[in-house]
């Protein structure tokens, strides 16, 4: 009896001191980024993620603090969307290729064609190659959202928003296959309207994928390794969204999305006093059929449905969900939820984080060796996104952070969605071309502590050259004015009310002007981020 109690308070000992030994931090870094926000921990415990100050990828250590950033460069070139292990010291990033020609025109704009492309880079952010795909469809653009890397090492790429293709790679780079099935922005009578959420490579080899269309709902699709379709079903219609999705042993999945959404993104409309939708979970087997679909509710604040949630392996084998909720009344994301749940959907814990006076959008969330969860995201202050940074927030095993923890209560329902078949049609076939960057240097970024800063943004966030806009508000065409000439790489990123980067330009040296056109986007208002070696400068504009 004695050594079974010595033992117990061994274990019990073991465990108090791995919770000691977690440690957990809130941390804003003045940089960019783009969804999905990818994290990777390497085997040191640092962790690799597409934040940069251009186009890069940076590394960060246990506490949260950069270690290194990588940067390269090609004015045709993005920075990277997402990045993936494929072995201990490579991995694969997914971005875009923009090139120089014109392959059609919208009013008045001639828009240059826009190819996915994927390349290799080691665990420091260091690029090794980049290839780029030019598909058999009759568009112009297909923007890349994020990739996933195959057992026999190549990779899918697929696209985001309305930009609705996907591709597969061997390991060399070359297609295997590419499925083109919607339009690209620009012409909206092209094919379906629609978007892969995921696309996630089944133990034996299939692809099960995840599919938001116009008056579909949620959609998921089973495909062999060819990406021909096994089956494709519809559920929660009209106006369901898949977000995310966890592969389970036993041919079955996870599946995290929104029970409804709004087509209008534009914040400053309230929302319909009927609109109220909940956060799913649904499990389905292999012949996506329900096994079980919960609801969860958060009144009086409803999720911010738009922004993806995340689900993943909590480290005791149950589902640890991220979810964004929203602005109460508007259509604007708000803070952060963690979700734990046991294998049934059943709520075990929730916690939030939220400054007063800011607004987070989440990114990604990935388990860590200690015990506790790392999930980022981008941090908008209250005087508007020219304030914003990116966030880096690393909980204990229990979802605790250091400051500024908030609760809100979860109510739970059970859900009966019913299955509903359809079928997709596509333009097959994509060529491969090889892109070059070379490596630059930008000035470091910045890491502050969430929880010390007192009011307002980080100071280097808002610093930089003097620019003006003019005329503003506008029709969409304006003038970017600055006081001194331009230095050497130096460019403009555009980013749309909700932070999400539209794209980016080079500015040549020396200029003083640059002419803009954000017509093609709509009304609205969007931020103008000028970077140049000296800092960041911010502009907000407005498009009637």
């Amino acid at each position: 009896m004695n050594m079974k109690r010595s033992i117990l308070f061994l274990l019990a000992l073991g465990c108090f001191l791995k919770m000691l030994a977690q440690t957990s931090y809130e941390k804003l870094w003045d940089c960019q980024g783009a969804a999905p926000l990818a994290m990777t921990e390497l085997a040191n415990g640092n962790v690799l993620v597409n934040f940069q100050y251009s186009r890069g990828a940076s590394v960060f250590d246990t506490q949260g603090n950069l270690v290194q950033s990588t940067h390269y460069w090609n004015s045709q070139v993005g920075g990277p969307f997402a990045i993936r292990r494929r072995s201990a010291n490579e991995f694969v990033f997914v971005t875009t290729y923009e090139r120089l020609d014109s392959c059609s025109s919208f009013m008045s704009q001639t828009i240059p064609p826009l190819y996915p492309a994927a390349g290799t880079m080691d665990s420091l952010g260091n690029v090794e190659t980049l290839r780029c795909y030019s598909m058999n469809a009759a568009n112009c653009r297909n923007f890349p959202r994020d990739l996933e890397v195959t057992a026999d090492g190549g990779v899918v790429v697929w696209g985001r928003d309305k930009f609705f293709f996907a591709l597969r790679t061997n390991a060399n780079g070359e297609p295997l296959w590419s499925r083109h099935f919607g339009y690209d922005g620009v012409d909206q009578a092209f094919g379906h309207h629609g978007s892969f959420q995921f696309i996630h490579e089944l133990p034996g080899g299939d692809l099960l994928a995840g599919i938001n269309m116009d008056t579909a709902g949620v959609v998921v699709a089973r495909m062999d390794a060819d990406g021909n379709f096994l089956w494709c079903k519809s559920y929660i219609r009209p106006s369901g969204m898949v977000h995310d999705c966890l592969i389970e042993s036993d041919d079955s999945f996870i599946i995290t999305g929104a029970t409804d959404t709004i087509a209008s993104t534009n914040s400053l409309i309230p929302l319909p006093p009927d609109y109220h939708p909940q956060l799913f979970m649904m499990k389905l087997d292999g012949g996506g059929e329900v096994q079980w679909c919960k609801g969860y509710d958060s009144t009086p604040n409803i999720w911010y449905s738009r922004r993806a949630s995340r689900i993943v392996r909590a480290h005791d084998g149950n589902y640890m969900v991220l979810s964004n909720l929203g602005v109460q009344g508007y259509n604007l994301e708000y803070r952060p939820l963690l979700l734990k749940t046991d294998l049934n959907g059943d709520t075990l814990w929730t916690r939030s984080v939220g400054r007063n006076g800011y607004r987070h959008s989440i990114g990604d969330l990935l388990p860590y060796s200690d015990g506790g969860y790392i999930y980022n995201g981008v941090i908008i202050g209250d005087v508007g996104p020219s304030s914003g940074a990116y966030y880096i927030f690393k909980t204990d095993s229990l979802g605790h952070l250091p400051c500024y923890e908030r609760w809100h209560p979860i109510t739970i329902t059970d859900l009966f969605p019913v299955d509903s078949s359809f079928t997709l049609t596509s333009t097959d076939g994509a060529m491969m071309y090889e892109v070059t960057v070379t490596d630059t240097t930008y000035a470091p970024i910045v890491v502050y502590d969430g929880c010390t800063f007192t009011t307002g943004m980080p100071p280097s966030i808002v610093k930089g050259r003097t620019m003006s806009i003019r005329p503003n508000p506008n029709t969409g065409r304006f003038t970017i004015a600055f006081q001194d000439p331009l230095m050497a790489e130096t460019y403009y990123s555009v980013y749309d009310a909700l932070g999400k980067l539209l794209y980016q330009r080079p500015l040549a040296p020396g200029k003083t002007t640059e002419e803009v056109d954000l017509s093609r986007f709509g009304a609205g208002t969007y931020v103008i981020r000028c970077t140049d070696p000296g800092g960041v400068s911010y502009e907000r504009v407005v498009v009637e």
